[in-house]
C-alpha cells in the first residue's frame, strides 16, 4: 500500500459568542505539494532578486577600493568614502526590507516619514555609478536646488528605486545614458535611458508577475516596484517613445 501524506491545521471560529474548535485535514496530493512548493519557490526568487540586487553594486565598490593603492594616503578620497558609506547604508537597509518581508511572507505595509527624496536618489545613484561605469554608461542626476521632501517609507522606496535604475542600465546594456531627473515644480520624478525600448506587446505585460524581456529574467523587479508604489499611493508609467524609455512617477 502507498503512502499518504496529509496536512493537519487546528482553528476555531465564533458561534453566538462561544468559540467553536475544529481540526482540518486535509490529503497532501501530489498537485497540491507541487503548488506550494511552486509558491514557495516564488517568494524565495523574489528575496533573492533583491539581495542580488544589492550584492552586485557593493562588490563594484569594494573592488575598486581593494584596487585602489594607498587607499587613504591619496588627497581625493571624499567620494570613495561616500560610496563605501552608501554600501554600508544600504546593506542596512537590505537587512531590515529581508527581516520584514520573511516575517510578513508578503511585502510591509509603507512606514511612511517625511524624508528627503534627494538624499535618497543620492545614494540609489552612487550606489549603481561603478556598475554603470563598468558597462560605459553614464548615470546623471539632475536635481533641483532646494530639497525635495515628500511622505514615503525610505526603505521601501529606496527599494523599488534600485530596481528601476537597476533596470534602466540593463535596458541599455553597452554604452549610453541613464537620466536621474527630479522636478520639483512638476512634483515628478523621471528614469530615463536609451537602451533598446519596449515594445508594444512587452508593455501590456510589463507588470504581471514573473514576466520578464531579459533573458536570464525573473519577472520580479517591477512587480515589487508596482507594488511598492501603489502602497504609496503614487501614480507611474513606463514607456517608450523617440528611442528614450521613461519611468514617471508623480508625486503629488
Amino acid at each position: 500500500a502507498g503512502h499518504t501524506t496529509v496536512k493537519i491545521q487546528r482553528s476555531h471560529f465564533i458561534d453566538r459568542g462561544f468559540p467553536r474548535h475544529f481540526i482540518m485535514i486535509e490529503e497532501m496530493t501530489a498537485e497540491i505539494i507541487a503548488a506550494e512548493k511552486n509558491a514557495y519557490g516564488k517568494v524565495i526568487r523574489m528575496m533573492a532578486h533583491e539581495v542580488n540586487n544589492t550584492i552586485g553594486p557593493v562588490n563594484s565598490i569594494i573592488q575598486s577600493a581593494m584596487a585602489t593603492n594607498a587607499l587613504w594616503q591619496l588627497p581625493d578620497t571624499d567620494s570613495l568614502h561616500d560610496a563605501l558609506q552608501v554600501a554600508i547604508e544600504r546593506n542596512y537597509n537590505l537587512n531590515i526590507f529581508m527581516r520584514n518581508f520573511a516575517d510578513l511572507v508578503k511585502l510591509p505595509e509603507p512606514k511612511t516619514n517625511k524624508v528627503d527624496l534627494c538624499k535618497i536618489l543620492q545614494n540609489v545613484v552612487t550606489l549603481m555609478e561603478l556598475p554603470a561605469k563598468d558597462k560605459h554608461i553614464l548615470l546623471n542626476f539632475y536635481k533641483p536646488e532646494t530639497q525635495f521632501y515628500i511622505t514615503a517609507d525610505e526603505q521601501l522606496l529606496e527599494q523599488a528605486l534600485v530596481n528601476i535604475v537597476k533596470n534602466a542600465i540593463e535596458a541599455i546594456g553597452e554604452n549610453g545614458d541613464v537620466n536621474v531627473i527630479l522636478d520639483n515644480k512638476k512634483r515628478t520624478l523621471t528614469i530615463q535611458d536609451n537602451g533598446k525600448g519596449i515594445t508594444g506587446k512587452e508593455n501590456e505585460l510589463l507588470f504581471t508577475p514573473f514576466f520578464s524581456t531579459k533573458k536570464d529574467g525573473q519577472g520580479i523587479g517591477l512587480t515589487l516596484v508596482r507594488e511598492i508604489l501603489v502602497k504609496h499611493g503614487f501614480e507611474f508609467s513606463l514607456r517608450t517613445e523617440e528611442g528614450l524609455t521613461r519611468f514617471l512617477i508623480k508625486l503629488q
